[in-house]
């Protein structure tokens, strides 16, 4: 074989694999059963593996980050991630922290003057404390950027502690909205405890309003919701924007979408 053309067969021969691959999990997809009308409502949207959506993550905490690492390695996630904590500032309050995987962006962070934890999974959260043990071990100065943490078992479709009415200048929740049972009033507790003029940056997966492939797009979502929530307790095809915007008291300062719109950051502020 000519060894200049050599390169040009093998990205040939990888291009056709990637293709025929692709092309039979579409033709898996579309060949599922078209879903109830209401799989995108989050009032319809009940899990089959657990009575409530943190079970899911309890049951899988040891194990969470081996499995979800690459698929945010492969979307670039990390760097939506340290974007979105660049944007806090003052007391913040992170809301289904699950295992932490924020918390290296706030060890550079300097305008964080405390950090609140929190999750409705009592072991993602007990995951999250000990990362942050294992970052003052085996990176000290990392360690010593580290703002105040600390750790809340909490639920935001339940009673909000008082001490926590607004109490908050910046709260953060990244890919959390879609595995809360009603988000609705998961962003109303999250506005109560914002102080007022605070912020809330929320970077979210969902629904997507990419022109031409919208429809196509979201029908993949819809037909795989179910099996998607039962193995990660998540709800990939809400409506997440539309959610924000139905929420009385905040005001959007900005959305940005990214992966054909499947992926969007919302920044708003407590009116």
């Amino acid at each position: 074989m000519n060894r200049s053309r050599a390169p040009l067969i093998m990205c040939g021969v990888f291009a056709y694999c990637s293709s025929a691959y692709l092309g039979f999990h579409l033709y898996k997809v579309y060949n599922l059963p078209t879903p109830p009308a209401t799989i995108a409502d989050p009032m319809h949207q009940r899990i089959t593996t657990c009575t409530h959506n943190h079970g899911v993550y309890s049951a899988m905490a040891d194990r969470y980050d081996d499995e979800i690492g690459w698929d945010e390695w492969l979307m670039g996630l990390e760097r939506r991630r340290k974007r979105a904590v660049e944007r806090c500032n003052g007391l913040v309050l992170e809301t289904a922290a699950g295992t932490g995987r924020n918390l290296s962006h706030f060890a550079k962070n300097t305008t964080t003057e405390s950090l609140t934890l929190t999750d409705a999974s009592a072991p993602m959260l007990q995951k999250a404390f000990q990362l942050l043990k294992a970052i003052s071990k085996d990176a000290p100065s990392t360690s010593s950027t580290m703002p105040p943490v600390k750790f809340s078992v909490l639920d935001t479709n339940g009673t909000i502690p008082p001490e926590n009415v607004g109490h908050f200048d910046t709260v953060l929740d990244t890919f959390g909205l879609c595995s809360m049972q009603d988000p609705v009033q998961s962003l109303e507790n999250m506005r109560e405890m914002l102080k007022s003029g605070g912020k809330m940056v929320l970077l979210e997966h969902g629904r997507s309003d990419f022109p031409l492939f919208s429809e196509w797009i979201n029908a993949a979502l819809d037909k795989t919701a179910q099996f998607h929530a039962d193995r990660w307790g998540c709800w990939w095809n809400r409506d997440l924007e539309a959610v924000v915007r139905g929420v009385g008291g905040l005001k959007i300062e900005s959305v940005e979408r990214f992966h054909f719109g499947t992926t969007i950051e919302i920044v708003a502020v407590k009116e």
